[in-house]
């Protein structure tokens, strides 16, 4: 999913929601981002983001930066799902 889609798709949603993203059947908050290529890799931590903390941080990265978590290279993020207050990307 690039940016600027994911962007539009969550416009209307509670920029209170943590965003986490799902790996082997886990969820992992996503603590901070990061640039390679034409990837915006999500970095798992301890404190997730909120949505608003996510959208301030990738504001000035390109709309068509695709985004991804890291392990062993970057793996595409497809889409979302909401459960339980946080947005999980997947």
């Amino acid at each position: 999913m690039r940016l600027v889609d994911f962007n539009l798709s969550v416009a209307e949603l509670d920029p209170h929601l943590q965003v986490y993203f799902v790996q082997d059947k886990r969820n992992f908050p996503v603590e901070s981002l990061r640039i390679e290529d034409n990837w915006l890799i999500m970095v798992a931590g301890k404190k997730a983001l909120t949505l608003d903390q996510f959208k301030a941080r990738a504001q000035t990265i390109s709309g068509a930066a695709q985004l991804a978590f890291s392990k062993n290279g970057p793996h595409k993020l497809f889409g979302y799902h909401l459960r339980s207050g946080k947005l999980i990307l997947g």
